[in-house]
């Protein structure tokens, strides 16, 4: 293997494949990084044996080959290298040469044939999604999954495609958030596939540079191409007394809190409302979450009684549901 590429473009790859790369794992090999030169690139990979990321760089290849190398080690090295053309060679002894005009590096790495095979859905089936609009919908779900590692099936986004539609579901058991969009689509068939948080959190990190991004299922596996307020009132909850209470009065949504230990807060909002007076309660994190993510300046929050969940519902098919919280006599 030898080939000549740029710092900055290696260094991009790396930073797109490395952050998955465990810090702890009885597999050695799984804190590597897999480079392999083929024609006028070098491909990238790492995996955690739930998630892996592959990207592609361009290069210039003299001999293909492939290696790989200690993640941190050469993440550390690209880094710290100034922005000038390097070149890469790796000998049967897996030994890998990194040269440039500063200086000549080496680092021993392991055998190719050591990394586990990422998986790659082959399916004629796949839905294009613009990438911006994807983000906005992770944005719009991912706060909701349950952090509860008991609670696997919570831990992450469900995805649903059906036809021409892309929902994406989340819940805690405590509330829930739904979000659908149009998406063009190569297929017919429907699918349904969980998405654990982590994938979700280094998608969202990766999207964004490209115009659309294409999604194919397999089975029990997901594959994304990419181309290459209420908050003042919150701080006035604790560990032991969690909720806020909010009360409906004619056009007026009062917010107020009485902790003990911390002292009380009193808000008074102007709101559309005309039905009959009545208090609730919630989790403020529960409200500010969702808040935080939507860009409307203005919300709709359905309250159906002081004992019935909230609804916040909005015109382009997001649905967020909370579940109330006891008030305090």
């Amino acid at each position: 293997m030898k080939t000549h590429i740029s710092r900055e473009d290696l260094l991009k790859g790396i930073q797109a494949t490395y952050p998955i790369v465990p810090t702890k794992s009885t597999l050695p090999i799984l804190s590597h990084l897999l480079l392999e030169a083929r024609k006028n690139n070098i491909h990238l990979a790492s995996t955690d044996l739930e998630v892996g990321i592959s990207c592609s760089i361009p290069a210039e290849v003299f001999e293909e080959g492939a290696v790989t190398l200690p993640a941190k080690r050469l993440n550390d090295l690209v880094k710290e290298l100034p922005n000038i053309s390097l070149t890469i060679s790796a000998k049967k002894n897996q030994q890998v040469s990194i040269e440039c005009e500063q200086g000549l590096f080496k680092i021993l790495g392991l055998p190719k044939e050591e990394f586990p095979n990422l998986p790659h859905p082959e399916s004629q089936e796949v839905l294009v999604i613009d990438q911006g609009v994807l983000q906005a919908m992770l944005s719009l779900t991912a706060f909701a999954t349950s952090k509860d590692e008991s609670r696997y099936v919570l831990t992450g986004i469900l995805f649903i495609w059906k036809k021409e539609w892309l929902r994406l579901v989340a819940t805690d058991g405590r509330r829930l958030a739904i979000i659908e969009r149009q998406a063009a689509t190569e297929g017919s068939t429907e699918h349904q596939v969980i998405v654990p948080l982590k994938t979700i959190s280094e998608l969202h990190r990766l999207l964004g540079d490209g115009p659309t991004v294409k999604i194919s299922f397999r089975e029990n596996q997901i594959a994304f191409d990419l181309g290459n307020t209420a908050r003042r009132i919150s701080l006035w909850a604790t560990q032991d007394s969690p909720s806020i209470r909010l009360d409906l009065k004619a056009n007026r949504l009062i917010l107020s809190k009485q902790t003990p230990e911390v002292g009380e807060a009193h808000e008074e909002l102007k709101a559309q409302y005309g039905g009959p007076e009545f208090s609730i309660g919630f989790n403020p994190t529960y409200l500010i979450d969702v808040l935080k993510v939507l860009p409307d300046e203005e919300v709709t929050l359905e309250l159906p009684g002081p004992d019935r969940p909230g609804v916040i519902r909005t015109r382009d098919h997001y649905l967020y549901i909370v579940l109330p919280m006891q008030l305090n006599p």
